[in-house]
Formats: C-alpha cells, structure tokens, sequence
C-alpha cells in the first residue's frame, strides 16, 4: 500500500485489529485506485481501523447489532461517516468472498442535521486582519475573502497556483476530493501572496507543505473563532451581496450540491424582517421588474393578479 500516512506506522492506537490489516490494505489501494483523494484514503482507514477494534471481531462475523452499537456513541456526522465506511468495505468484502453479508445493508443513510455552525463575526475577522502574525492574517482573509477550507489553504504553492490576469490574480485550488476551482483574488490579498516567497505558502518544518492545525490554531488563535466560521462568513457575505446567486457562491465554495451551500449561509434578520414588511402591502397588482423576465418586453412594469400565480 502506498505510504500515504507516514506516520501511522508509529501509532498502534490507528492498526485495524489483527486478521483485518491485510483486507484493509487491499481495501485501501482499490479506494487509491478508483481515485479518492489522500485525505479520504486516511479517513476510511481510521474509521475502519476504530471499528474493527471496537467489534473485536474477524470480518465474516461482524453483525448488524455490532456497527449500531458503535454508530450509537458517536455524534451525527460520525455516525454518517462510519456507516458509510463499513458499507462501502463490506460491499468489496463481498465482493472478494471475504464476507457474506453486510452489516450495514439494511442500515438506513444518516440524515445530518440540518443546522449550519458559527459564524464568524465582523470585528472577530477585523482582529484577525491586523494580527501581527503574517501567517495567520493571511489565513484569516484565505478563509474570509475566499471561503477556502483550512486544507485548501495548506495546499497552496506560489509557485503554481497563482496566475496573473488582465483582471487581477487568481488562485488555482486544489479541493477535495481532487476537485480543482479558480478563484480571483482581492486585491488586499493579492499582495501579500505577491510577496511571499517562491514555493508553498505555508511551508511545513521538514519538507512539503504545513499540516492543517498550523493554519486552524492561527486562525482560532487570531480570531477567537473556529477557521470553518470564516468560510461561513464568506457564504453569507458573497450570498447578499451577489443578489442573493446561490449557484454562483456554491462554485466558489467548492460544492457539488447547493443544499450543502444552504447550510453556510445564516439568515439576515434585517432581511426577514423586510420580507415581512413587503408582505403588509395589499396593492391589487405587483409590479414586475425588468430583470424578473427574459425574452419578453411587454410584461415589464405591468401589475400582475396574485390569483394567476402558481407552485
């Protein structure tokens, strides 16, 4: 299996139980084959790692009790990642004789929580901005000009990942999953990437780029806040000021599915509170604006009856 985590070998605690490891790295190379990204490599083994401890059990006799009862300790979101996980290695198990069913099959997908998170005020990524570690100001406008995820930012070469334009900037991101995106950069942010040195933009100790806690405790550190709470801020700021174009904050933000998107984007309560007050008004007609139709010409300005009005 290639070395994809160098230092797990020294940590016992990270091992699938004894009986497991040799399907488990087999299980890994077909995941590194079918092209998942390092990043899912690392989390697929750790989670099945921890199952298979946790069941104390060999492969063919793990039941469906067994992943509830694990599932059962765990928050939402683990529980939807470990599900997931044990399917997915059951499924290849399967598959090559090394199990007969799957104790996950008959296990329902996990609905995650609705709910977004923090996000991080104005005057927090104010302190941020002026902190007079470089390091952390910078990841601070990474995060809240750009949206970028705090292992985006550790993937960010100078050398490579920044393009010149006619129109300014713009950084090449290198996102999950293996997904690429192209974003302008702020002009405030722009010069300081100028003048970093040649090279990763966060250089780790030995070689290579940081990890991601280097950026994540600046980035708390700087702000008080968590370093996804600047994302959020950037979901919601783009959201409102870009005419409310949803589409266009999720191609920023890297997402394939603008429900995800929803999720970052908090509520405006003087925005509610607007679209209360506009619904007071009990004119007979509402007069369309010219940018609520394309192609026709002789329905703008003209009130409409609500009663023609459709779902």
């Amino acid at each position: 299996m290639k070395c994809w985590n160098e230092k797990r070998r020294n940590c016992p605690h990270s091992e699938p139980l004894d009986g497991w490891g040799p399907s488990v790295e087999q299980w890994i190379d077909y995941l590194d084959v079918i092209g998942r990204s390092r990043e899912t490599l690392r989390t697929r083994w750790y989670q099945i790692s921890e199952f298979s401890r946790f069941v104390g059990k060999e492969i063919p006799d793990v039941t469906e009790d067994d992943l509830v009862m694990c599932m059962a300790r765990l928050n939402t979101e683990s529980r939807k990642g470990m599900r997931s996980c044990v399917k997915t290695f059951y499924d290849w198990c399967i598959k090559h004789d090394l199990a007969a069913d799957n104790p996950a099959a008959e296990i329902p997908a996990v609905k995650t929580d609705v709910k977004g998170g923090l996000i991080c005020p104005e005057e927090a990524v104010a302190r941020g901005l002026s902190d007079q570690d470089e390091n952390a100001s910078i990841a601070v406008m990474l995060g809240a000009f750009c949206g970028l995820r705090r292992i985006e930012m550790t993937r960010i070469n100078t050398r490579s990942d920044l393009e010149e334009t006619p129109n300014g900037l713009v950084i090449l991101i290198h996102g999950k999953g293996n997904k690429e995106r192209k974003l302008p950069v702020p002009e405030r942010l722009a010069g300081k990437l100028r003048d970093r040195p040649t090279g990763w933009l966060f250089p780790g100790d030995v070689q290579g780029h940081c990890g991601v806690d280097f950026v994540a405790k600046r980035i708390k550190k700087a702000t008080g806040f968590p370093s996804h709470a600047l994302r959020r801020r950037f979901a919601t700021v783009a959201y409102y000021r870009s005419g409310c174009n949803i589409i266009l904050v999720s191609k920023m933000l890297g997402h394939s599915n603008i429900v995800t998107t929803m999720r970052y984007i908090g509520l405006m309560q003087d925005e509610m509170r607007n679209a209360v007050e506009a619904t007071t008004r009990t004119d007979p007609g509402i007069v369309l604006s010219p940018t609520a139709f394309t192609g026709r010409t002789d329905v703008f300005d003209v009130p409409y009856d609500l009663t023609t009005a459709r779902i």
